[in-house]
């Protein structure tokens, strides 16, 4: 069949909507919000939705793609037909970066406090005072949109007061005056304690997924028995930095005034009627490890715990990237976003069903909408059954909507758009382009970014590691196809050999993998010796790259096929970490070593040596890659940000504007007008064009930005 324009328009349109970044509202062609019709719930009967919407403060975990800006938006579209709930949305990265860029320093304050410290102080402090900023400009410009609630309220003069209230508010806030009087004794006072203890500052080491983990920490957890499932560690110079940490979130707590600034707001809002403010945090775990603990250390915990339920947050995440500072984990919700720990609550021998579930709802909804045929008419099912297709694009996407949009992005582009239908082949095909185009080139943007070489070796191992999983899951293959492995099992026609188990306890050390996309969690089992293993599976477009069929067979027969003895990785894990990381004392006297196999000891033990009870660190250590990075002209390291435009660009053959490069790559558009300017006027890997005056700019790379990663 042919398709004609409207309905190969509206395909386009139905799978783009799946790949909307960050506050991308649905809407159709008069600008109104076609999101209430068109979202799709993880969850029968919109359960994620309506919990979503409980008074409890909540944090939404989940990688990228897999739903938490959408869920937002309609928490807000809910909480506007509610008379007593008034929502604020803030986007936590964009307010870093903008601190980042603003802040300024303290007259005479930098003479005693270390440099170094101090500016991340100032940085963090300034991140604080945009994000209270933020709240009271929201909260202004709600006052502003309910005009007609407060005029029926009051009489006239009323409503002035109240927007006399708020502004003065928010000029207190932005003062910096005001707050340098109370700052400047207080950090001296700090100053004074740190040349006393003659402290040592260090540079803080920021560590994901736990590969390396400095000052004592071992696991993917912070030290000082703060709650975090995070892998946020950092190097201290002695046992008291920890103890001046916690001064400077002291000095932020009485700068800012939290408890004043609450009772403010709630008596501003009771006027208006108002008994719970939510306030949506995305992007949380987007800013720097630093500052997300001072971030919770001195405005989320304060506001959350002080406001007697009048404030709530809703808190958009990142698996292995939470803190919870002075929060009680117990009093909030969590909703898990990706598909493992989001099915794994209800019915485990039914996580696969209930994922492909949603695809089909999902995909059906938004072809419906915008097209006037089914989605079976854009496939090709003579060659596989629709219901096929549904449980395909689980697997390709493992139930990431951004992920599955992209996928279909590319077949529009190889067969819709030519009147063709899309099979099988052409959406692994896809899911091979979304591998290579988008996540292979994660460990490009770490070899030139501005990280440490600690921190590069670190995140660049796993790549060494993901290496290793490859060629033992191709070797796999291999000797199925050879019949080498003669079980039952095994089908030499069908060698699928994508997923792979191990020890639960070495799950840590592969979570940055898994937060990329390289690597997925699949299910939890217990192997062929009755011991519990976790089976993760890699990525369905690296399969694809790898010629490896994803999966196992069908039937009851197979349902143990991943924890088969061939599949099991822990040797291969445990030789890995014992040659690439070295655990030891830090005290020259012991200087005694640790295999990962004792890292279970060391956590019992608080990671200190059973010898002369010294702290005990892990230190990433590889000498091909010291060379790699060493050989890499140091000027050419840049900002992640920087980065990801320079990799966009490569792909375009045309100049894209800065909101093009935004949506591809989960930066808001201001940020990455301000990047581009950058590549431009200082490093010349970028050319900015302006069409009219007045115009945006688009930006295109110069020969030297496209030689950048060569």
């Amino acid at each position: 069949m042919s398709f004609s324009n409207e309905q190969k328009n509206g395909f386009f349109e139905a799978v783009e909507s799946m790949k909307k970044y960050r506050r991308a509202d649905l809407i159709d062609e008069k600008g109104r919000s076609l999101l209430e019709k068109l979202y799709t719930d993880l969850l029968p009967n919109e359960l994620v939705l309506k919990k979503a919407l409980l008074t409890n403060t909540t944090f939404f975990i989940g990688r990228k793609g897999t739903g938490k800006s959408t869920i937002f938006l309609r928490i807000e579209q809910e909480l506007r037909k509610k008379e007593n709930f008034l929502s604020c949305y803030l986007d936590v990265k964009t307010i870093y970066e903008k601190s980042q860029s603003q802040y300024t320093s303290i007259a005479k304050v930098k003479e005693v406090i270390p440099e170094e410290l101090f500016n991340k102080y100032l940085i963090e402090r300034t991140f604080i005072q945009n994000t209270l900023i933020a709240i009271q400009e929201e909260l202004n410009k709600k006052y502003n949109s309910l005009g007609d609630k407060i005029a029926s309220i009051f009489v006239t003069t009323k409503p002035e007061a109240v927007k006399e209230r708020i502004d003065e508010l928010l000029q207190r806030i932005s003062d910096n005056k005001t707050l340098e009087n109370i700052e400047i004794p207080l950090l001296k006072s700090i100053s004074s304690k740190l040349k006393n203890t003659n402290e040592d500052f260090k540079e803080r080491k920021v560590k994901l997924g736990g590969i390396e983990l400095t000052g004592g920490v071992k696991t993917d957890g912070l030290e000082g028995g703060l709650k975090t499932d995070s892998g946020i560690a950092w190097k201290k110079g002695s046992k008291d930095t920890s103890e001046i940490e916690n001064e400077f979130s002291s000095v932020l707590l009485q700068v800012f005034q939290i408890k004043e600034i609450i009772n403010e707001i709630k008596s501003i809002l009771n006027i208006l009627k108002i008994d719970h403010l939510f306030i949506l945090l995305d992007d949380f775990s987007e800013i720097d490890n630093h500052a997300i603990i001072r971030f919770v250390d001195v405005l989320l915990a304060p506001l959350n715990n002080w406001s007697d339920e009048f404030i709530k947050f809703k808190i958009a995440a990142y698996p292995g990237r939470i803190y919870y500072g002075k929060i009680d984990p117990g009093k909030i919700d969590t909703i898990y976003l990706d598909f493992y720990n989001l099915y794994s609550q209800f019915d485990r021998d039914k996580m696969e069903i209930s994922a492909t579930d949603f695809t089909k709802r999902l995909v059906d909804s938004r072809i419906n909408y915008f097209t006037d045929i089914q989605t079976s008419d854009f496939f090709d099912t003579e060659s596989l059954r629709i219901e096929e297709y549904y449980s395909l694009f689980f697997k390709v996407s493992m139930n990431v909507p951004r992920i599955l949009g992209y996928i279909l992005s590319f077949c529009y582009q190889s067969k819709t758009v030519y009147d063709k239908k899309i099979n099988k082949t052409d959406i692994e095909s896809a899911s091979q382009r979304y591998y290579e185009d988008k996540i292979l080139t994660f460990f490009d943007s770490t070899t030139y970014s501005l990280l440490s070489i600690d921190e590069k070796i670190s995140i660049l191992q796993l790549r060494e590691l993901l290496g290793k999983i490859n060629a033992k899951l191709s070797d796999n293959r291999r000797k199925i196809q050879t019949k080498e492995l003669t079980g039952a099992s095994y089908i030499p026609t069908m060698p699928y050999s994508t997923h792979f188990h191990f020890n639960p306890d070495l799950e840590k050390f592969l979570k940055t993998l898994e937060l990329n996309f390289f690597l997925n969690k699949y299910n939890d089992m217990s192997d062929k010796d009755g011991v519990s293993s976790s089976i993760y599976c890699i990525n369905y477009g690296l399969a694809r790259k790898l010629n490896i069929p994803w999966g196992k067979p069908e039937g009851t027969h197979y349902r143990k096929y991943f924890i088969e003895r061939p599949f099991s990785f822990n040797k291969l894990i445990v030789e890995f970490l014992n040659a690439s990381k070295r655990i030891q004392c830090i005290n020259p006297e012991c200087a005694k070593e640790y295999s990962v196999d004792q890292l279970k000891f060391l956590e019992f033990n608080n990671f200190k040596c059973n010898i002369c009870s010294s702290p005990v660190e892990t230190k990433s250590i590889s000498e091909t890659i010291t060379k790699e990075i060493e050989s890499i002209d140091k000027t050419k390291f840049l900002p992640t940000p920087e980065l990801k435009i320079i990799q966009e660009l490569l792909k375009s053959e045309e100049p894209l504007y800065a909101r093009e490069i935004a949506q591809e790559i989960d930066y808001s558009g201001q940020l990455i007008g301000w990047r581009g300017k950058r590549l431009a006027e200082d490093h010349n890997y970028v050319t900015r064009i302006r069409e009219t005056e007045g115009a945006p700019y688009k930006y295109k790379l110069t020969e030297e930005g496209t030689k950048y990663f060569e």
